[in-house]
Parts: structure tokens; sequence; C-alpha cells
């Protein structure tokens, strides 16, 4: 996969994200916001995967994710009253877990996604196996797709949320396919991990403001 279509997916994620949260504070009733909200997700997991694999440094990758997630709780918490952790916390833990699997430190990542499923974090044990079954599965798309098709079986069952099916239409975005030359220009480095908290900031801004 090139740069273009990695970015390609992580503005996809960033841009359904922010749908999300306009739909979470100013439409709680509009649907059609959170269904569009539930792309995000995946994608942004996917993006971890991909990082996982990809990055010469794990852990200052890793601390990247967590120091963004430490910086974005207070606004987070502000922005939706919530007093959970963060996604960012849920993404570093996903990482996390998925590196040391692939290290073969199965034990470690064994502890870790099971320990997901009292963790206080958005997302939770759905999350870090989201992302652990990118990782794990890699390219077979077809096995990592029924993969989350289980996973999002068992997070209806377990939450009742079963909107968050919806987010197996993602899938249409991660098959490399997709190019938009207007979005492929590259951007800042660390313009995702600023997009989070800042997109919150402005949130809480107009929140407020009304």
């Amino acid at each position: 996969m090139t740069r273009e279509q990695r970015q390609f997916i992580q503005i996809t994620a960033a841009l359904t994200m922010l749908i999300d949260h306009i739909g979470m504070i100013f439409f709680p009733t509009s649907i059609g916001f959170r269904a569009i909200g539930r792309l995000s997700f995946p994608l942004f997991a996917f993006g971890i995967a991909e990082g996982v694999a990809c990055t010469h440094d794990f852990w200052r990758y890793f601390r990247r994710i967590l120091l963004t997630a430490i910086l974005s709780q207070p606004i987070y918490m502000l922005t939706f009253g919530l007093s959970q952790g963060n996604p960012l916390f849920m993404l570093a833990w996903g990482a996390a877990a998925l590196y040391f699997w692939q290290k073969g430190e199965k034990a470690v990542a064994a502890v870790l996604l099971i320990g997901s499923y009292w963790a206080d974090m958005s997302y939770g044990w759905y999350g870090v196996w989201t992302i652990f079954i990118f990782g794990f599965y890699g390219e077979r798309e077809s096995l990592c797709f029924y993969g989350q098709l289980l996973l999002n079986v068992l997070y209806g069952f377990t939450t009742k949320a079963w909107i968050q099916v919806l987010s197996l239409f993602s899938f249409a975005f991660l098959d490399g396919k997709w190019r938009i030359k207007a979005l492929s220009r590259k951007l800042p480095r660390y313009f995702f991990y600023a997009f989070y908290p800042l997109h919150l900031l402005v949130l809480w801004g107009i929140q407020m403001a009304i």
C-alpha cells in the first residue's frame, strides 16, 4: 500500500470521526451522523496495525500515541462529559498487544488482550481486539473481514450497540484502490496526532458559545 493510499484512509477516518462527533454533540437524536461515524474506528485500527508493522522504532511510535492520549484527555472529558479514557489510550493498548504478539511474547500479549475487557476506555476490549485482528491476519482480507464480523456480533450482544456492525463497510476503503489526487499531497508528519485534540477543542468551543 502506497503512502497516498494510507493517507487517504487516515483522512477518511478523521473526517468520519469528525462527523460522528458533530452528531454526538449537536445532533444526538440523528442516527445518520452516528452511522457514518461507524466507519471511522476500523480505519484508525487498521492504521495502528500498519504502524506497528512498519515503524522502525515501536516504542517511539507508542510514546507518541500515549502522549497524545494524555494531552487529549482533559478536553475529551470536557467535550463529552465522560470520565473514561479516550480512544487513543485504547489505540496505544492495542498497539502494545499486537507488538508483543508479533515479537513472540505471547503471554504478555494475552494479558493485554484479556485485560482489555476490564479497561475503562473508549471502545475497550472491542477496540483492542479490532487492532489485533487487523495485525494478526495482515493482508488476508477475507479472514480479517470474518474475524471483524465475529467481533462485531460479540460486541453487539454484550453492549446492544448493534449500530457498530456498520463499521464493516469500512472494508470498502481498505483494498488499496482508492486514490483521490486532491488528497495525495503529503501532510505534516504529526498532522493526525494534532487533529484529535484540536478538533475536540474546536467542538467544545462551539458548544460553549451556543
